[in-house]
């Protein structure tokens, strides 16, 4: 607009279409305090990076080195909605509100780095995973614990791990690094020795199986990663709890009860506090005993319990409310001494560690549950007992703690394993291992 045609014949000031037409000229005040959102990338050198905004995303190129959403904002949290091919990305200054152009969000990534509880030798240890899936020692990966470590989770983004020690009633807290090392940054006392621990999906939650008291201790996870107890700080669960796994849509939360080989439903809360189903625990003695070990797929509504002491897996439905119902067949055979088992984060595949005779089953995930992959058991080392799957559903990782190493896997088509050979464990007897 130009302030001269005010004086040309046949125009009329009206000061509100000055003020506005002014204002559009100029290119200000039409998103009415919005503004851009982005920030700076570190370290991404693969495809596949979505952040996300609230419901707006991002797709960020290979290499990229700064990003902006497209969709302007007053208030802003950043999150990574994909990771990369073979990277974990963490997003740090992701949230505030704005008054201006927001360039300050941080996003850090990594290749993935696996994170290993060394229980015999009271260590914490971590590998860089390489391309082709091998392990490598990560430079100062090595921590020593006060307890010895039985059990570990981390947490959805990888910013963090927990553990769970032997003879302790600590949960340690460990700030992991933009190289994935690291740091030991919290103790928070639960109620009880543990032994199994889930972090929720969301990353707000973190569930603790108190081995010896039949509770489950529950506790919020702040952005700074510190635990606080919720209300209230434990539920009741059956005897001997071991293991706890969540739905992949973070309703609901299940725990192994190793003592009564039971497993006990619970409805998860806004607040991320666990509330029992009514219709309370299921037994597992119809197929068998000592539960130890469960997984849950993604997007999947199938349980699977590990039984010990019957070589084989049970398999449960899961039902809109949570409650759990046998499906059929309720189990599939496993090798001797089942210890452990993980489906693949693309839900294909699933593998089970057998103590008892030193191999790993593999299954092909399908609607009626588990079926054994044709290409058999493979052999891992002495007493292979804790399994991680990397993330893209490359590679298989299995803990020995017989023989103080690690099994290393590539996953085929079909969910058959070709063996990549082991490496030290970093320890002596290691039990739980994680990939992120």
């Amino acid at each position: 607009m130009n302030i001269s045609d005010l004086s040309s014949p046949g125009k009329r000031f009206v000061p509100g279409v000055l003020l506005l037409s002014l204002l559009s000229a100029c290119g200000g005040g039409g998103s009415s305090g919005s503004y851009t959102i982005g920030g700076t990338i570190s370290g991404l050198n693969t495809a596949g990076l979505v952040l996300a905004n609230g419901t707006d995303t991002k797709s960020v190129a290979s290499d990229a080195t700064r990003f902006a959403f497209d969709t302007p904002a007053s208030s802003y949290a950043v999150t990574v909605k994909s990771h990369p091919n073979g990277q974990t990305c963490v997003v740090s200054q992701g949230s505030g509100t704005a008054s201006a152009d927001v360039t300050s969000v941080l996003v850090s990534c990594r290749g993935y780095v696996a994170y290993v509880t060394n229980t015999g030798s009271s260590q914490l240890a971590s590998f860089s995973v390489g391309r082709e899936g091998a392990l490598s020692a990560l430079s100062g990966g090595v921590l020593s614990t006060s307890y010895p470590p039985t059990a570990l989770a981390l947490s959805p983004d990888g910013s963090r791990a927990f553990t769970v020690h032997q003879d302790d009633k600590n949960i340690s807290t460990f700030t992991l690094s933009s190289t994935g090392a690291p740091t030991l940054s919290a103790r928070t006392a639960a109620v009880s020795e543990s032994r199994g621990l889930a972090v929720g999906s969301s990353g707000s939650a973190l569930y603790v199986a108190n081995y010896t008291d039949k509770t489950l201790s529950q506790f919020a996870v702040a952005s700074s990663g510190s635990l606080s107890a919720l209300s209230p700080a434990t539920v009741d669960t059956q005897s001997t709890p071991y293991a706890v796994a969540l739905s992949p849509n973070g309703q609901f939360a299940y725990v192994a009860n190793a003592g009564s080989n039971t497993l006990t439903p619970y409805t998860v809360g806004s607040g991320g506090a666990l509330t029992a189903l009514s219709s309370g625990s299921v037994s597992t003695t119809a197929v068998g005993s000592n539960p130890l070990a469960m997984d849950i797929g993604p997007g999947s509504n199938t349980l699977y319990v590990v039984l010990a002491d019957s070589a084989k897996v049970a398999q449960f439905n899961i039902g809109s409310t949570g409650a759990l119902s046998a499906m059929s067949p309720a189990s599939v055979a496993t090798g001797n001494t089942p210890r452990g088992i993980r489906v693949s984060p693309n839900g294909q595949c699933a593998y089970v560690s057998n103590r008892g005779d030193g191999t790993v089953s593999a299954y092909v995930v399908t609607s009626s549950g588990l079926t054994a992959a044709a290409s058999g058991p493979v052999s891992a080392g002495s007493l292979p007992t804790g399994l991680a799957i990397s993330p893209d559903s490359l590679y298989l990782y299995v803990t020995n703690t017989g023989s103080a190493s690690l099994s290393q896997y590539a996953i085929q088509a079909g969910c058959g394993l070709t063996a990549l050979g082991s490496v030290s464990s970093g320890g002596l007897g290691p039990t739980s291992i994680d990939v992120r």
